[in-house]
């Protein structure tokens, strides 16, 4: 009885022996294969389209993506959004890793000047390498956001992600800095970038002859008032937790039309905070403000906010989890003085889950969104094997 028993134990341990090694083929992150993913990078860097537009991008994406056979995928998420599940042969969570589709609009058309062709073939090498090997924990997911430029896109998947009822347990992205040197890990600890919002005020009075000035209810005090205000609290001590920052982007009165003295007008700003408390405290105060001023000066006042940002807040589990990975690839690390200012939607993917935002210095040199930048090809190398190393060694855990 025992022998028989310890014969299928055997059997067991063998079979699934055979098994794992069937699912499992290591591919090397070498010469060969990363010049297979540049022809797969010049291929989407001949192809740009701006935010909401990423038809043939999508397409392409899709035939490299269809190579793998991965178990899931789930297309025109968020607009042309797609995801594509990996499953491990171990249990464990599910882990997103996301790509950015959309290139930017410049004067010669469409242009991938972000670096967002060289970040989606990242993904697709990735793709390659889960797909070959399924040694791992839990889900992998290859997230291929659409409108990141205009910041539309992540909100949206996440949306859809809800009815699907798709949930991950972390995510992880990188971005390109040319403002680092090449290769460098960038780590922001805590915030990565601002919470931000557009907020638009409009003042309404009554207008008059341009020769009777005194007969218009005006709002051009009240807009250059609450201007200055806004301005203040830019210099303002013990009000707010941390940085805040509003800045004036449009500012119109009327019409042109030098016979009338205008009865209405528009104040609209970006704020922006690097704690979600500051911001709703900053909107809050310059609602108080102007309604304040529209009050003394017979004005009615109407708000509308825009394009509302959450702060990038990464999780010191997973930044530690990709110094761990950057280590184990003797990359160097740098941690960042203080977030950035500007607002990225990946806070819609961290908001739900573990998330680590992080840079790979692009080598410095012309900045993105600039006619000179070039996205250093370099950084795939590098991101797959650090991307390598998460998955497989530091071996994400619930």
């Amino acid at each position: 009885m025992k022998a028989n028993y310890l014969i299928r134990a055997s059997l067991f341990i063998t079979f699934n022996f055979f098994w794992l090694m069937g699912n499992t083929q290591t591919i090397s992150i070498n010469g060969p294969f990363l010049d297979q993913l540049l022809k797969i990078k010049a291929e989407l860097h001949s192809s740009p389209e701006y935010s909401n537009q990423e038809r043939q991008t999508a397409e392409i994406v899709l035939k490299h993506l269809s190579e793998t056979k991965p178990d899931i995928l789930h297309k025109n998420v968020g607009g042309y959004g797609i995801i594509a599940g990996y499953k491990g042969n171990l249990p464990g969570p599910s882990v997103m890793f996301r790509c950015e589709l959309d290139a930017i609009k410049t004067e010669k058309g469409y242009e991938h000047l972000c670096g967002h062709d060289g970040h989606m073939t990242i993904i697709l090498g990735l793709s390659k390498i889960v797909s070959a090997d399924r040694n791992f924990h839990g889900t992998i997911w290859l997230l291929f956001q659409p409108a990141e430029e205009v910041g539309e896109g992540a909100a949206r998947m996440v949306k859809d992600m809800d009815a699907m009822g798709l949930r991950f347990d972390y995510s992880f992205a990188i971005h390109n800095s040319p403002k680092f040197d090449l290769n460098s890990v960038v780590i922001h600890e805590g915030v990565y970038a601002a919470g931000s919002v557009g907020m638009e005020i409009h003042f309404k009075g009554s207008p008059s002859h341009a020769a009777y000035p005194h007969q218009a209810v005006s709002p051009y005090n009240a807009l250059i008032e609450t201007a200055g205000y806004m301005q203040s609290l830019n210099k303002a001590e013990n009000v707010f937790q941390g940085f805040i920052l509003g800045t004036v982007v449009n500012m119109t009165l009327g019409e042109i039309n030098y016979g009338v003295t205008p009865g209405e007008g528009y104040l609209r700003m970006t704020l922006r905070s690097f704690i979600d408390p500051d911001l709703d405290k900053l909107c809050a105060l310059m609602e108080e403000f102007a309604r304040k001023k529209a009050a003394e000066q017979g004005l009615q006042v109407q708000f509308a906010f825009f394009d509302r940002f959450p702060a990038t807040i990464n999780d010191t589990k997973a930044n530690e989890m990709v110094v761990a990975a950057a280590k184990a690839e003797n990359l160097g690390i740098i941690y960042a003085k203080e977030p950035t200012r500007g607002s990225d939607d990946f806070a819609f993917f961290a908001t739900s889950s573990t998330s680590s935002y992080f840079n790979i210095g692009n080598g410095k040199g012309a900045d993105i969104h600039t006619v000179g930048y070039r996205f250093s090809p370099e950084v795939i190398e590098t991101a797959l094997k650090l991307y390598r190393n998460l998955i497989y060694n530091v071996k994400i855990q619930n």
